[in-house]
């Protein structure tokens, strides 16, 4: 299994477990469903967390080169 491939394993893990935890949190007791703020502040949550790794991925790559921009890379 690759470095890749348990990274994505960790994140679906911890996104599947916040989203639960988030929509556990809005449903009142008794209810079946949690409330529409729950799926609402869980919709927020992910976007936040989309913006992280955005933010992140653009940080994080390598620069391009002079050699590598005349090659048309």
């Amino acid at each position: 299994m690759s470095f890749n491939q348990v990274v994505r394993a960790v994140g679906f893990s911890i996104g599947s477990a916040l989203g639960g935890l988030t929509l556990a949190a809005y449903t009142a007791a008794g209810a079946a469903f949690p409330s529409d703020a729950g799926y609402t502040v869980a919709s927020w949550l992910g976007a936040a967390g989309m913006c992280v790794t955005i933010i992140a991925a653009l940080l994080l790559r390598p620069p391009i080169t002079l050699a590598q921009r005349s090659r048309g890379r």
